[in-house]
């Protein structure tokens, strides 16, 4: 089954679609950091579900760092950055996440040479304590109005997730700032060659550690359509509507206030999760129906085998009985005979029935014999009898003696 981590999402961070990637990394980082271009301070410190910051083959110091990004970058509509957003597996433990998303950033930096700055979220990590600590502190004292409680409804628990900024430059640690632009990767041919290269790497690295923490679901990064024509998922699947942090929210507070979501974006989720798990189950039933239809056909073919294999045997077997000349080759010939069929009693006896065959019974052999003293072996053969009954035993089962009756009586 696919995991439902299964999202890498690489957004084009420029002028035109972000105001500030100062700002950006603030809010990744979940600090407090002022850009010098614009002026302004961006304080995201509030901020609950951040574990985890890193830089990966730059100096960790995100404010100054990003600022030189942004400053080298000349041209109004300029790329300043590149953001990859993956959703991390909520059954891998934190320290694991660090090392998985610290090993994929080194392989970008040795494979395409792109210094990154990760940050992992984790949706109320310690929203709790600061939840208590909130409630401790009065409400009102030096404020007009009560302090909004935050609650912890507002997200979700299992929406882990990392933040990974990539500069578009390369970043030289002898002159310490960021040198030649890595063209390669805004490339018409080398650019997809590149997205399609990091999907591949993460699903790789992430379905490896989830196989060794013995988790059977794995993370497929494909779109419906290409599981499908490989023959990995059904056809028909259909791709949710992105709802947004907006949408969401109000989705959430209309569950809690009537049970469920009964926004316009909500109750269309809902349909189309019922679709996709109704292609799902219809899905797997079909193909569990093959795997045992595909069994039966092999079982059936091999018994087959079998039986064509032991009937050839059995016919040799009787070909080489039918063949032999004397009584002990013969009896040799019934010994070695790999199956009871090379045998064929019913035929024999229906033969020696209808007269077909000249052996004549042995008067010799043809006799009655007592149970008691005497086994399958004749007398006169010198093979004592298996099976010796004691005198005592033979007392007790003696036969009684009747009583004789007189004429008169």
């Amino acid at each position: 089954m696919i995991h439902k981590a299964s999202r890498l999402e690489i957004k084009i961070r420029n002028r035109s679609n972000c105001t500030s990637i100062v700002a950006a990394a603030a809010y990744c980082a979940g600090e407090r950091y002022r850009c010098d271009r614009t002026g302004r301070l961006k304080n995201y410190q509030c901020r609950r579900d951040v574990v985890s910051v890193e830089s990966i083959k730059m100096p960790h110091d995100p404010e100054r760092i990003w600022n030189a990004a942004d400053a080298v970058e000349k041209h109004p509509g300029a790329r300043l950055a590149r953001e990859f957003v993956i959703s991390l597996p909520v059954d891998l433990p934190l320290d694991v996440q660090r090392k998985l998303v610290r090993g994929y950033c080194l392989w970008m930096h040795e494979t395409h040479g792109v210094s990154s700055f990760a940050s992992i979220h984790h949706p109320l990590s310690d929203g709790a304590d600061k939840e208590i600590l909130s409630d401790l502190r009065p409400q009102t004292e030096g404020r007009k109005k009560p302090i909004k409680v935050r609650k912890d409804e507002r997200g979700n628990p299992l929406n882990q997730h990392v933040h990974i900024l990539c500069p578009t430059r390369h970043w030289c640690d002898e002159t310490g700032q960021f040198t030649k632009k890595l063209r390669d990767l805004d490339h018409i041919v080398k650019g997809p060659k590149f997205v399609q290269s990091v999907r591949d790497e993460w699903e790789r690295r992430v379905n490896r550690l989830l196989i060794k923490h013995g988790i059977n679901e794995k993370v497929d990064l494909r779109s419906y359509k290409k599981m499908a024509a490989a023959g990995d998922a059904p056809e028909g699947l259909m791709a949710q509507k992105k709802m947004g942090p907006k949408n969401a929210a109000r989705g959430r507070q209309r569950e809690l206030e009537v049970g469920e979501d009964s926004t316009y974006l909500g109750v269309d989720r809902a349909e189309t999760q019922k679709h996709n798990a109704n292609c799902w189950d219809s899905w797997l039933t079909l193909r569990a129906l093959e795997r045992e239809k595909g069994r039966l056909e092999r079982a059936r073919e091999h018994a087959n085998q079998t039986e064509a294999a032991r009937r050839m045997e059995a016919s040799e077997a009787e070909a080489k009985i039918a063949a032999t000349k004397t009584e002990t080759a013969r009896v040799a010939a019934i010994e070695a005979a790999p199956h009871l069929d090379a045998l064929d009693p019913y035929a024999a006896a229906m033969a020696w029935a209808k007269g077909g065959r000249d052996e004549t019974i042995d008067p010799a052999s043809d006799r009655r014999m007592n149970p008691e003293t005497e086994t399958a072996a004749t007398s006169g053969s010198g093979i004592p009898p298996n099976v010796e009954i004691n005198k005592n035993a033979a007392s007790r089962f003696a036969r009684q003696r009747q009583r004789q009756r007189t004429r008169g009586a």
